[in-house]
């Protein structure tokens, strides 16, 4: 065999052995990806994961609530208008006289209290239109502020009729009422020369342990002093 006719085939082996390094190489970089994007795909999937558990918890408003057993009383800055809460929980208050508004925070609940002078003008209305006579719960100045000032029923918000409930300020209106996975109490009151929209609200699951809660902060509504 000649020198070239050598030198060829040593050139075409090379050639061969440097294409087969190639194919190996390839394949090890394929399968090394693998590997890598299982890694990825499973932490994607555990923030996910942790995401959705955040989402609940900020939703859910943590465990299940407690019964209320301590209290203190809030009383506006001129002593309009002030009522006991849980003493757990956050208290923030606003507004200018006439116009406050108060809003009470626990694990996933709310009590929101807000003064306002259309419910006062429409109950003078109507004590006017009574003309000082005795009359049924459901006709007095306080039961039809209520009834104007109801919400739209929606497909998630439904509210049982109103009754009557005593309030330091004398009879006031209150509707049981739901909306979406929530429960709560819908309340009128009226003052002198303004009037109060109450809203005490939970879950739905923890409805039985804060209703009496609830009642109370209704019961306590009264003049601040």
């Amino acid at each position: 065999m000649s020198e070239r006719g050598s030198s060829r085939r040593d050139a075409t082996d090379d050639d061969e052995d440097r294409v087969r390094i190639k194919k190996k190489k390839k394949k090890k970089r394929k399968a090394s990806r693998w590997p890598m994007l299982a890694v990825v795909g499973g932490a994607g999937a555990l923030a996910l994961i942790v995401a959705i558990w955040a989402l609940i918890k900020l939703v859910g408003g943590g465990g299940p609530a407690q019964p209320v057993t301590a209290w203190e009383r809030f009383v506006t800055e001129e002593s309009e208008f002030g009522f006991d809460y849980p003493a757990s929980w956050k208290i923030k208050a606003y507004g200018l006289h006439d116009k406050r508004e108060v809003d009470v925070t626990g694990s996933g609940a709310s009590i929101n209290v807000k003064e306002n002078l259309t419910g006062s003008l429409v109950g003078d209305i109507a004590n006017a239109a009574n003309r000082g006579r005795e009359v049924e719960d459901e006709r007095l100045p306080v039961a039809q502020v209520h009834e104007l000032r109801r919400p739209e029923q929606t497909r998630t918000y439904r509210e049982e009729p109103a009754v009557t409930v005593m309030t330091k300020f004398g009879k006031a209106r209150r509707s049981l009422y739901k909306n979406g996975g929530k429960q709560g109490y819908r309340v009128t009151v009226l003052m002198h020369q303004t009037a109060l929209d109450v809203y005490c609200e939970c879950r739905a699951s923890d409805w039985e342990t804060l209703r009496p809660a609830f009642e109370r902060v209704i019961e306590s509504l009264g003049r601040g002093g």
